[in-house]
């Protein structure tokens, strides 16, 4: 068990961060100790780093609370479920959205445009 300091350290990430993923439910409530301090198992850096993975990968905070349960083999309700399958789903199309403008982008960066072609055969302008 760990205090919240120490979780944050091990997760780069700040005490607030911490305490904001519990209340979104994104990691568990920890317990506490006689004097309330919250102690935390060190897996729970697992949570973290698997909720900032899906926040990197798109995935609002709101939504990452089933994903990151599947995500680290942990049960979850049919509903999680449903909701993480949508959320998944949603995200794989955007992507594919995203994909098709980058290659149509990529091709157009790799085609010689009238401009570079003119100006590679034009030579010798004036120069300053």
């Amino acid at each position: 068990m760990v205090s919240i300091g120490q979780l944050a350290k091990d997760a780069g990430v700040s005490s607030r961060t911490i305490r904001y993923y519990e209340e979104l439910g994104i990691i568990p409530a920890p317990r506490r100790s006689p004097g309330g301090t919250r102690k935390y198992p060190r897996e729970y850096r697992d949570y973290i780093e698997t909720a900032l993975a899906l926040k990197e990968m798109g995935f609002r905070l709101e939504d990452i609370k089933p994903l990151a349960r599947l995500a680290l083999g942990r049960p979850v309700s049919a509903g999680q479920r449903d909701a993480a399958q949508r959320l998944v789903e949603e995200r794989i199309e955007a992507l594919g959205q995203q994909m098709s403008m980058l290659r149509g982008l990529h091709e157009s960066v790799r085609r010689p445009s009238m401009m570079t072609a003119a100006a590679g055969h034009g030579g010798g302008g004036a120069r300053a």
